[in-house]
């Protein structure tokens, strides 16, 4: 049975003790930061702050990339167009001096082998430098002794005649200043002893020469009547070793004003 009205009930026994769940949660409103209205002003203005200076330092960023670039590229072309331009010149200029060298230097090399040429047919000519070719051999022989050098310079000059460009008569070069000349011992051709077997080298058109020598009532006949045994031979390939000395300077010399304005040949002294 319970107490008297109005007393606690003793019989009831102790309160029981709140659930966990009721104590986190508790425990959770008493640490959450209690944010007052001006602090939530503050945020906000701060946040919208932030936000603009960001917009702001992007949209200046890719303005000012965004024209320097165009700046860039406009510089970078120009300077490309006139680069090209440039070098395109350099290049032209080139070719023109390539071309001018090689004409230069073609008609230099022309001219050193027209020089060369010129300067071999004239030692040819003088009889200072030794020569081959075609050409013909004539071996005289003359046991009597009966072929004078009246004789050999007119089989010499047969051959000239013909076309020969270089002669020789045994080990004596033949030129345009060569004598001959009879001696006791033999013929002497520019002051060299020839003796027989007479041997003419000639060069030149082998079968021109033949012909000009075998000619009916020509130097063969005539070397024949003398009691000489005269052989013509065509050889593709005549070689000529003997010179002729270098010719001594005489009185006259090159005329180095011949082709100045106002030079005059004088034809006398009176």
């Amino acid at each position: 049975m319970g107490g008297p009205a109005g007393e606690p009930d003793r019989d009831q026994g102790p309160p029981a003790p709140p659930s966990a769940r009721l104590v986190r949660r508790r425990l959770a409103s008493a640490l959450r930061p209690r944010a007052t209205r001006g602090q939530v002003l503050a945020g906000l203005l701060c946040a919208a702050l932030g936000f603009a200076l960001v917009v702001q330092l992007q949209a200046t960023q890719e303005s000012g990339l965004a024209q320097l670039r165009e700046a860039d590229l406009v510089r970078a072309v120009d300077d490309l167009g006139e680069q090209r331009q440039r070098l395109q010149g350099e290049l032209t200029e080139l070719r023109d001096t390539q071309r001018s060298l090689q004409a230069e230097g073609d008609q230099r090399a022309e001219a050193l082998r027209s020089q060369q040429a010129a300067e071999d047919a004239q030692r040819l000519l003088a009889g200072t430098a030794p020569a081959v070719g075609p050409g013909v051999t004539v071996s005289v022989v003359d046991p009597d002794g009966g072929v004078s050098a009246v004789r050999l310079l007119g089989t010499v000059q047969e051959l000239r005649d013909a076309g020969a460009e270089v002669l020789s008569v045994g080990d004596a070069r033949v030129v345009a200043r060569t004598d001959f000349t009879d001696t006791a011992r033999g013929v002497e051709v520019g002051g060299t002893l020839v003796t027989s077997p007479f041997t003419i080298r000639a060069i030149g058109d082998p079968v021109r020469l033949e012909a000009t020598i075998g000619i009916p009532g020509g130097v063969l006949d005539l070397l024949e009547s003398e009691g000489a045994t005269v052989l013509v031979q065509r050889r593709d390939e005549v070689r000529i070793t003997a010179t002729a000395p270098e010719p001594a300077p005489g009185l006259a010399r090159p005329d180095d004003e011949a082709g100045d304005e106002g030079s005059s040949g004088d034809a006398g002294d009176g």
